[in-house]
């Protein structure tokens, strides 16, 4: 679209349509570009929605990934967000193929449920710049069943970080990463 009025409710409705192998800007478009297979809205500098075999661009033109960007990437079985993307947000990479995930020193900020309901991801390792980790207490409340979200996962924290904290506070499993 030329006009960005609805674009993240837009967006989010594409992603559960399973078999995206490209996307296509219309040429002048001020609000989107694609790059390396990722749709990016350029004011929000956030990966909106992305393809298979995409990649987050690195070279920091986009420092968020918006909520369900890889949600049902099934073929997805790792990836390394670069240390520009500052913040991911709810269900990012919900419901993937993940298996290992690097999140790099710069994230500042992510959601609790960016890497929900992925089976065969066992553990993340969450940087010491994370400063803040949202969770959503009215899903808390609804679901009945706690492995589902992100509680079933071990957690590597490094000791006395935010993220340390936060797994205690929540009664998560984890250890404390070894310094190098």
């Amino acid at each position: 679209p030329q006009h960005a009025v609805g674009a993240d409710y837009a967006v989010y409705n594409l992603m559960c349509v399973e078999g995206f192998d490209s996307i296509v800007v219309e040429e002048g478009n001020t609000h989107f570009y694609v790059q390396d297979g990722c749709l990016i809205w350029r004011d929000k500098k956030a990966v909106m929605l992305a393809v298979k075999g995409a990649k987050i661009p690195a070279d920091g033109s986009v420092t968020q990934i918006a909520g369900g960007a890889f949600m049902y990437r099934n073929e997805l079985k790792e990836i390394e967000i670069p240390a520009a993307i500052e913040k991911i947000n709810y269900n990012a990479f919900a419901n993937t193929g993940l298996e290992k995930v690097t999140l790099n020193e710069g994230l500042q900020e992510m959601d609790a449920y960016a890497f929900a309901n992925i089976d065969g991801l066992k553990e993340l390792a969450i940087p010491k710049s994370v400063k803040k980790i949202k969770t959503h207490k009215i899903l808390e409340e609804v679901q009945m069943i706690t492995e589902i979200g992100y509680k079933n996962k071990t957690y590597i924290v490094y000791k006395n970080s935010y993220a340390h904290g936060w797994v205690k506070r929540n009664g998560l499993k984890y250890r404390i990463a070894e310094v190098k």
